[in-house]
């Protein structure tokens, strides 16, 4: 028998499955250094988590896989870790049992699931939080815009991912530094200047100020289709520029700001924020350095033109321009120094770069230039690809107008909310402000709900439901176990409700079973999330919880339960429910509603 402590609600019941079943291996057979996976069974009657240890082996011991499960599960039943509560001791296992042909499955005793589930209301915001992240830093780097246009639904997507790793990371102890690299200047900031300088005048912006700049590009766009010959007047903007053409400069200096302006908003509005902000512009006169130096090493070459050209193909990589023939950086040198830079500031562990798939041979490019450098931090650097946002009527593309911004989207979202508000909510500056949150959540979820490397379709309908895997129905959830506790008064700091020793003869409903088994993997969910940079994982078990309690819900009588003792523990159920909903919601960036 193994002791442990209730303080194993921090760790994962997953790893000490994992630490028993290592042990019974190497008593059993002497066999030490194995990976041994441990799985949560998608079909219920398997227990909580499952192991197929048995096949790796089985070669190994010339033994069927079964036979060995049999052994094992013997040997690891025999060595079942209990935990202490209130002076008596409850096994975490109420079964270990093997499986044809030749799994091992383990089943959580109700008694355990008693007092994790009280303990998870004890601990309230801590929960499912880790530390294995203490002392490293993270440098996570998004939304990375550029200062032609407004932010459109693919930007979304971008800030999304990268605000959630950011909240996943923090929350397993990681020291964050949430950065933005800007693309405030280059041809395509150019187009819109020249835009503006023929057409408008000293105007000042009659809208949103960032849509505002933005029309101006589309009016290149429009102008470039007619008149290919007008590129040329840009590259003439952009020469003076770097020039330090006054007049240039001025304007640009105008337009940013206004960009700035409107995303701020933006920003705000999507609650998300940065730490850091880095701006190409800062870049321009760097990066000669780092050239050179891949010159000296060999790994560039000049071309005819007398350009700087680091060497790839050797390794299955395009060759790559580091310095122009007149000696200017290009885009990728400006981010070999900012990493560079980046490194010698901070030290970090990691630095991740939330940018969309079709840069995925870029970074590759980047990341072997910064390896073949001798720079050993390179493997510290991450590209976290996203797929890309479609429409359901096709992909989005500036030159056939079917671009949507992130600002109309989202405001779109909220006049549909609204709509489905009205018919629970009567005072109008409520309804506004839930609609808002629960839009929000819509877009949200309906971006980090997907695998990160997968596209998405964006759909209105269907992010925007109550039913089904969106956020509006998580967010109902939580407010639907909120208003039970609330006609119940319960408080658990109020002393109206205080734990109590369980009973001896207690016994769960499979019901109750099911919604108290889902909350024990909180932890782990998190520490998956985290070590795969895939808030999705978060997401979607956040949405088992939920359909796991609205079943519970729909069934059992909560109120007028059978008897005191168990309205008491539906009722901690439904509050620990309430607490993982709102941790995991708040490391997706969504704020819960107590009411709907």
């Amino acid at each position: 028998m193994m002791p442990l402590s209730m303080e194993i609600r921090k760790s994962e019941i997953k790893k000490i499955t994992g630490e028993l079943v290592s042990a019974a291996v190497h008593k059993l057979y002497g066999l030490d250094k194995l990976t041994i996976d441990i799985d949560i069974p998608e079909n219920e009657s398997f227990g909580d988590y499952s192991t197929n240890i048995s096949f790796g082996i089985a070669k190994t011991l010339d033994k069927i896989p079964f036979q060995i499960a049999t052994e094992l599960a013997h040997e690891v039943l025999s060595e079942n870790p209990k935990v202490e509560f209130e002076g008596n001791m409850y096994s975490i296992f109420e079964k270990i049992e093997p499986h044809a042909p030749g799994f091992i499955n383990f089943t959580l005793s109700d008694k355990f699931l008693f007092h994790n589930t009280l303990d998870i209301n004890l601990v309230d915001k801590s929960y499912g939080s880790a530390d294995f992240g203490k002392g490293k830093k993270v440098i996570v780097e998004y939304s990375q815009p550029n200062t032609n246009k407004p932010q459109h639904i693919g930007h979304a997507r971008n800030n999304f991912i990268g605000f959630s790793l950011s909240r996943i990371l923090a929350y397993c102890g990681y020291d964050i530094i949430k950065t933005n690299y800007v693309g405030d200047i280059g041809i395509h900031i150019c187009k819109s200047m020249l835009m503006y300088m023929k057409h408008g005048g000293s105007a000042q912006p009659d809208k949103k100020s960032d849509h505002y700049v933005g029309d101006f590009y589309t009016m290149y766009e429009l102008e470039h289709e007619k008149n290919p010959e007008i590129e040329k007047e840009a590259q003439e903007l952009l020469r003076r520029w770097e020039a330090g053409d006054k007049e240039v400069r001025a304007v640009w200096e105008k337009m940013n700001s206004w960009v700035y302006e409107g995303w701020k908003k933006t920003y705000s509005d999507q609650k998300v924020d940065f730490d850091v902000w880095e701006y190409e512009s800062e870049k321009i006169d760097v990066g000669k350095e780092i050239a050179l130096l891949a010159l000296e090493k060999g790994l560039a070459g000049k071309d005819g033109t007398g350009a700087i050209i680091a060497r790839l193909e050797k390794y299955g990589l395009p060759d790559k321009v580091l310095l122009r023939s007149d000696g200017t950086s290009v885009y990728s040198t400006k981010e070999l120094q900012l990493a560079k830079e980046s490194y010698d500031k901070y030290k970090f562990d990691k630095r991740l770069y939330v940018v969309d798939v079709r840069q995925a041979d870029y970074f590759k490019q980047l990341f072997k230039i910064i390896e073949l450098l001798g720079f050993d931090w390179s493997e510290r650097l991450v590209h976290i690809a996203y797929g890309m946002v479609s429409l359901p009527q096709g992909k989005m593309s500036s030159r056939t107008g079917l671009v949507v911004n992130a600002d109309d989207v989202l405001e779109d979202l909220v006049s549909l909310e609204e709509e489905e508000i009205r018919n629970s909510i009567k005072t109008p500056k409520i309804v506004r402000e839930t609609a808002e949150r629960v839009a929000l959540a819509a877009f949200k979820y309906g971006m980090l709900k997907v695998d990160t490397k997968q596209d998405v379709v964006f759909n209105y309908e269907q992010v925007t439901k109550f039913e089904g895997n969106t956020g509006p129905y998580l967010l109902y959830t939580y407010a639907r176990a909120g208003s039970v506790l609330e006609k119940a008064g319960f408080e658990i700091n109020g002393g109206k409700f205080k734990y109590e020793s369980i009973p001896k003869e207690f016994s769960m409903h499979p019901k109750e079973r099911a919604l108290a088994s889902v909350l024990v993997h909180f932890p782990e969910f998190v520490a998956k999330s985290a070590g795969e940079y895939s808030p999705n994982q978060i997401a979607n078990y956040a949405f088992e919880v939920a359909q796991k309690f609205n079943s519970f819900y729909g069934e059992l009588p909560i109120l007028d339960a059978s008897s005191e003792s168990v309205k008491k523990f539906r009722l901690f159920l439904s509050h620990a429910t309430m607490v993982v909903l709102k941790q995991a919601l708040g490391l997706l960036g969504i704020e819960v509603v107590e009411k709907m």
